[in-house]
């Protein structure tokens, strides 16, 4: 395969989906479609791929984003249910009470530090908290946006820290080392102070623009708070305390912690009733709040005692793990559905209904909108990584006993002549391109996780090639893990998981647009801060 023709095939597929979203404004789940169709001819016709290969790796790819895509069914049924059953509208109450209405409080507290704590325990931001924004007050655009980048800054911890698990595990086989998991968690979170921090900036541009950033109590809120979760990350991945697992729900509390302590020094209210409309109170008589909070309360319980109490993780994840084999797909698929975190949410629904009506019509309503709501962004999750796997397994084979084998020219295969082209061409300025190439297969795949699987062994192959050590090796793999991680804000699965919550499929591409700023200046700066390690 030429490299230049090579490059411009890869990158297609990319880009029409970046036309179709942002500018023809189609679906998440129909560009999907779509840009995976194409991957797959170019996988084909221009990587000489088996056709049988490409099918069965597209399957393997749609089986591989069950952590997703079924949990972006159970949140949207939690979620559902919740509106139905009025506990959501109690909780957006109790919401509005926060800092005296004040917006940038109401922002960081939410998306910021409860979407950390959220989606460190393996909730969903993007399914949970858009309706809370949007019955707040704000945008649908900005109640799908705030959540979706609220994934981002220390999304390497997310689901109790299963990406730096698997980055631990990729790193390891790559070069023949034995990192611990807080030696993986360390690489990661020494970027993170930045990262938060431009994060929480970032969600105020969105919310209110110039006009939010002028506000130096604002930004004193933003940096303080994400200078918190980013010192935090650190703290929690040294050695001496090992909470890797635990870092997004330190890093989460502490924030609220902070926001809380700022209220108590400024005198301030932390809770202000008087925001309250009559509406409001007539809400706040249906139910408590701590009733109303009990959905959430089971499934974090839940999340912990599964995690953490080693004899249950063993039994579900280890003991009752439903393995699934493709055919000659080369890998063995190690679902742990009963550990995932898409059956505690579902779980945590079911065990939470006796506490509330049973009532017929409603669990009649919520069934109907668990419909109409969750086919497409379940589709787009998985479709995205379909292509994500064509893309990993282009250029294979069947070879000799109906055994898969590698591409006889490497050239074939699109993740090795993205990682070798850049790293030949580049020479010492490598370290820079890395975060981008996270950033690309975490848009593709729609998961940072996917995104350390693709290319870690690359990055390692790389940079020691380049002269790098293998901290340095470590470093420059962590920040491709990072740019993935940031893809988030740009993920079409998870802008549609957040679109079809609120019913508003359709405004996926004014998302993305909005994100693409953060996304990018994000990922320069990890590049920067990337290349500087590198050449240190």
């Amino acid at each position: 395969m030429d490299p230049l023709i090579g490059v411009i095939l890869i990158v297609f597929p990319i880009i029409l989906a970046f036309v179709l979203l942002v500018f023809l404004h189609k679906a998440a789940d129909v560009t999907g479609v779509i840009v995976w169709l194409v991957t797959l001819v170019i996988a084909i016709f221009g990587f000489q791929t088996d056709v049988g290969v490409a099918l069965v790796a597209s399957l393997a790819g749609m089986v591989k984003s069950f952590p997703i895509s079924l949990m972006v069914a159970t949140s949207i049924l939690m979620m559902t249910y919740m509106q139905e059953i009025g506990a959501l509208q109690r909780i957006t109450v109790f919401f509005k009470t926060l800092g005296g209405g004040n917006r940038p409080m109401q922002i960081l507290f939410i998306s910021l530090g409860l979407g950390l704590f959220l989606v460190g325990i393996g909730a969903t931001p993007v399914t949970m908290l858009p309706p809370v924004m949007l019955a707040l007050g704000f945008s649908p655009l900005v109640a799908v946006a705030l959540p979706s980048i609220g994934y981002d800054p220390l999304t390497t911890f997310a689901l109790l820290a299963v990406p730096a698990q698997v980055f631990q595990k990729a790193f390891n086989d790559a070069s023949g080392l034995n990192i611990t998991l807080a030696q993986s968690g360390s690489v990661f979170a020494m970027f993170m102070p930045v990262i938060s921090t431009g994060i929480a900036v970032s969600m105020l541009w969105i919310a209110g623009g110039r006009q939010m950033l002028k506000d130096r109590e604002a930004l004193l809120l933003a940096v303080t708070s994400g200078l918190t979760a980013g010192f935090v990350a650190i703290l929690c991945n040294l050695e001496a305390v090992n909470m890797t697992r635990l870092t997004n729900v330190f890093a989460g509390a502490a924030v609220v912690f902070v926001l809380f302590l700022y209220t108590r020094i400024r005198k301030r209210p932390m809770i202000d009733r008087s925001q309250l409309t009559d509406k409001d109170l007539e809400v706040e008589k249906t139910m408590s709040l701590g009733r109303a909070s009990i959905p959430w309360v089971i499934l974090v319980i839940l999340s912990l005692l599964t995690t953490l109490v080693e004899p249950i993780r063993f039994l579900l994840a280890e003991q009752l793990n439903i393995a699934i084999q493709l055919g000659a797909y080369p890998q063995i698929i190690n679902t742990r559905a009963l550990w995932q975190a898409y059956t505690l949410m579902l779980v945590a629904t079911l065990v939470s209904i006796p506490f509330f009506s049973r009532d017929r019509t409603i669990m009649k309503n919520t069934f109907s909108k668990f419909l109409k709501r969750a086919p497409r962004p379940v589709l787009a999750a998985a479709i995205f990584f379909a292509m994500a796997e064509v893309m990993i397994y282009s250029g294979w084979f069947v070879g000799p006993g109906e055994v898969w084998a590698y591409p006889l020219d490497p050239s074939n295969n699109m993740v090795h002549l993205l990682a070798t082209l850049t790293s030949e061409s580049l020479g010492q300025a490598y370290p820079l391109t890395a975060a981008f190439l996270g950033l690309l297969a975490g848009f593709v795949s729609g998961s940072e996780t996917s995104s350390i699987a693709m290319f870690t062994d690359y990055h390692y192959q790389a940079s020691i090639a380049i002269g790098a050590n293998a901290h340095q090796a470590q470093i420059i793999a962590a920040s491709s893990g990072i740019g993935g991680g940031l893809a988030s804000v740009l993920s079409p699965a998870k802008i549609q998981n957040a679109t079809a919550v609120i019913d508003k499929i359709g405004i996926e591409g004014e998302v993305i647009r909005y994100g693409a700023v953060v996304a990018i200046l994000m990922t320069l700066a990890v590049a920067i801060m990337t290349y500087i390690w590198f050449i240190i």
